[in-house]
């Protein structure tokens, strides 16, 4: 008795998503035979939205048809005025935030010639560029933040205009 009522169950399943294709079909062939692409656009987003609360098991709304369909102004909000707006801005940040520090406690160099350094602090950094740097135990280092994200380190020397990209291994 189980069995009968899965089986009837999965078949009225069936024929009812395969009805609800042939109109979904239709419905998309008459999107794509819109002109203008913002008409041809709001017609999809429509027929998107019907689809996702059909098969959330609500009742499908029914959408406007695409004749009556008109282009929309699209307007400027406030997220499309400030997005990437932020590298625009000049950084807030004081000078004294963006560096840091630091003593080199342990020196070496990886298999690709680039250095490691570990700090007296237990920080572990290593180089990311090619760049030819002379730093030796024991001495000064400045980290400095750079634009997208960077850190540069140089000599803590005033005189020192060299320096080497860097990234935070520990």
């Amino acid at each position: 008795m189980k069995k009968i009522a899965l089986i009837s169950f999965a078949f009225m399943s069936l024929t009812s998503m395969s009805a609800n294709a042939d109109t979904l079909n239709a419905e998309l062939a008459q999107c794509a035979q819109v002109k203008d692409s913002l008409a041809r656009l709001v017609c999809f987003d429509d027929l998107v939205k019907s689809t996702k609360s059909f098969t959330a098991g609500e009742q499908a709304s029914t959408s406007t048809p695409v004749t009556q369909i008109a282009p929309v102004a699209v307007e400027k909000t406030d997220k499309e005025a400030s997005f990437g707006a932020e590298h625009l801005k000049k950084s807030n940040i004081p000078e004294s935030e963006r560096q840091i520090v630091f003593t080199v406690e342990k020196l070496t160099k990886d298999q690709y010639g680039q250095l490691r350094f570990t700090f007296k602090n237990g920080q572990q950094w290593k180089q990311t560029d090619g760049s030819h740097f002379r730093v030796k135990e024991g001495e000064s280092v400045l980290l400095i933040k750079g634009m997208l994200n960077s850190i540069y380190l140089k000599k803590n020397i005033t005189s020192s205009n060299k320096k080497i990209r860097v990234k935070r291994l520990k």
